[in-house]
């Protein structure tokens, strides 16, 4: 494989021109909102002003099984984002990158072999609808398997989302198959993962398994009756990443793209924006919002790479489980 440094080919040189106009173009398939994928345009407009992004919208695994079938003549240059444990399971799919100086980013938070990088980390988190609950709020994971709170607790479906399924993969490490089968029994599976946050806010269900920063927009909001729990047990982070498409049709602005995805300016836009956690550390959480640091959450650390290679399986088991649930 050709590995890629700073957005140039290695052994290559920039070049300038018309031939260069011509490789100012970039294709981007981005799996976000359309709120993150305009901070992204705004931050590239700023960093690189001569670069053209064109934007390919659609879910994560529709955007990623159209690269794998485009793998022989690729049309993307670049995609954003997904959860590290789907991430797995496309390695033949990437190019590696390798940034010109080192990212304050901890190794947990970026890809294998400079496979994908980290964009923002997600924190699972319980959110709660006061207006619902009547103070009767849970305080973690062992309250949730519980069954106290059967049938109240929205789920996204880790068939199609990849924070659901991460959130999936941590119940079973912590908990094995049996809190796969209690969690099964317990909640609500409301299809994407948006579908949970927007439940809660809008009092469809008290309880979600969601992830931080979509939970967070309702309180900075000020809808006072949303809150944030972060379970005593040990929550997980879902490292979400990005990630240069092998043989991409147009490598340097692609590495250009890259580049700004990876930078402290979008990582304090993002975080501004929408209160995506950002990956790296030199990004102060505390100057836009109230959110938590890192180091005051009990986290349960998760392998990622082990959650991607046994993500068939664990579908597997979730489906039956979900099936004797019904």
């Amino acid at each position: 494989m050709k590995k890629v440094y700073a957005g140039v080919l290695l052994g290559m040189t920039m070049a300038f021109g018309s031939a260069a106009q011509a490789d100012e173009e970039v294709t981007f398939y981005a799996a976000n909102s359309e709120d993150a994928i305009q901070t992204v345009l705004d931050v590239a407009r700023k960093l690189e002003p001569e670069l053209k992004v064109n934007v390919v919208t659609a879910s994560t695994g529709t955007l990623l099984q159209r690269i794998r079938a485009e793998s022989q003549a690729p049309q993307a240059d670049v995609f954003w984002s997904s959860g590290f444990g789907t991430l797995a399971d496309y390695t033949e799919l990437m190019q590696p990158v390798q940034a010109s100086a080192e990212l304050p980013v901890p190794t947990a938070l970026n890809g294998p072999d400079h496979l994908w990088a980290g964009s923002n980390v997600h924190v699972v988190v319980l959110m709660t609808n006061a207006s619902q609950l009547d103070g009767d709020a849970p305080k973690g994971w062992e309250d949730l398997l519980s069954g106290r709170y059967r049938g109240r607790i929205a789920f996204g479906d880790p068939t199609a989302s990849s924070s659901a399924y991460l959130q999936l993969f941590g119940i079973y490490k912590k908990y094995g198959e049996e809190g796969v089968r209690k969690l099964a029994e317990n909640v609500v599976v409301t299809g994407g993962s948006s579908s949970v946050y927007r439940g809660v806010a809008n009092a469809e269900y008290p309880l979600g398994i969601t992830i931080e920063y979509a939970a967070y927009r309702y309180v900075a909001g000020g809808q006072q009756d949303i809150a944030l729990i972060y379970p005593q047990e040990g929550t997980f982070l879902s490292p979400e990443g990005l990630f240069m498409v092998k043989d991409a049709p147009h490598p340097e602005a692609a590495g250009k793209l890259y580049a700004v995805l990876t930078s402290a300016e979008f990582q304090q836009a993002i975080l501004e924006s929408s209160y995506r956690r950002p990956v790296r550390s030199d990004i102060d959480l505390k100057s836009v919002s109230s959110l938590p640091n890192l180091d005051q959450i009990e986290v349960f650390e998760l392998d990622q790479q082990e959650a991607g290679e046994q993500r068939e399986q664990l579908i597997e088991m979730w489906k039956n489980a979900l099936s004797s649930a019904q």
